[in-house]
C-alpha cells in the first residue's frame, strides 16, 4: 500500500539527500572586517573539524581557544550556532540562527557578534555582521583573508610599453594592459562592451 512507499521514500531521502557532518570541510576560516573584528577578534581565524555532535560538525580553533558548534545538539530546541570558548554551552561571542545548514560554510543567515566596545559601547548586545564569512580552506593554508578582493579599491590601468616587464598583465585585441601602480601583484579586470573597454586593477 501507500504507507510502505512513503516509508521507502523517507529512508531513501535520509540516506542519499542529506549532507552529513563528515562531509563538511576539514578546515574553515572565519573572517570579518566589521563589528566582529573590533568586538570578537579572538573568534576569527582557522578552525579544524574536531568531531560531530547530534549530526552536526564541531570545529576547534587552531589555537584551541574557541569552538564552532550547533547548541541544539546539547540542548534540544536551541536551534542555533555559536562560536565560543566553552563547547556545548548556551553562550558565545558569535551566534547564527540558521537551523537548516549542516555545515557552517553553508549558512545563509547573517552572523551576529556580541558587541560591547568601540562605537557599539552603548549597545552591549548582539549586532549583525554581514561582513563575517566562513570559508573552506586547505588544512595547510596559513594565509588568512587572502581572497578578500571585494572591498579592494579599484585602481587605474595603463597599457602598451608601460607594461613591459610587469608580472600581472592582460592582453585584449592585441593591447597589453597592466596596473599603473605595483604591476607585479594584484589582479586586472577588463570589461569590453558597448560602452567601450573599461579596465581596473585591485590589490
Amino acid at each position: 500500500g501507500s504507507k510502505s512507499i512513503l516509508l521507502l521514500f523517507a529512508v531513501f531521502g535520509f540516506a542519499y539527500g542529506q549532507v552529513r557532518a563528515s562531509d563538511c570541510c576539514q578546515a574553515i576560516e572565519i573572517t570579518s572586517q566589521g563589528v566582529t573584528l573590533v568586538n570578537q577578534w579572538t573568534r576569527l581565524g582557522k578552525y579544524f573539524l574536531d568531531g560531530e555532535e547530534g549530526g552536526r560538525p564541531v570545529y576547534k580553533q587552531d589555537n584551541s581557544q574557541n569552538y564552532l558548534y550547533f547548541i541544539g545538539a546539547w540542548i534540544p530546541g536551541y536551534n542555533w550556532w555559536y562560536v565560543g570558548d566553552n563547547l556545548g554551552v548556551n553562550q558565545g561571542g558569535l551566534i547564527n540562527m540558521d537551523k537548516e545548514a549542516i555545515c557552517p560554510d553553508q549558512i545563509t543567515v547573517t552572523w551576529e557578534a556580541y558587541a560591547w566596545t568601540g562605537e557599539w559601547e552603548d549597545v552591549n548586545d548582539w549586532v549583525p555582521d554581514p561582513d563575517l564569512k566562513i570559508t573552506c580552506v586547505n588544512k595547510d593554508d596559513t594565509t588568512p583573508q587572502h581572497e578578500k578582493t571585494t572591498t579592494s579599491v579599484k585602481e587605474s590601468c595603463t597599457w602598451g610599453s608601460f607594461c613591459d616587464g610587469c608580472s600581472v598583465t592582460s592582453t585584449v585585441d592585441g593591447v597589453t594592459y597592466c596596473c599603473a601602480n605595483n604591476c607585479n601583484s594584484g589582479g586586472i579586470n577588463i570589461n569590453n562592451d558597448e560602452d567601450g573597454l573599461q579596465c581596473y586593477c585591485y590589490h
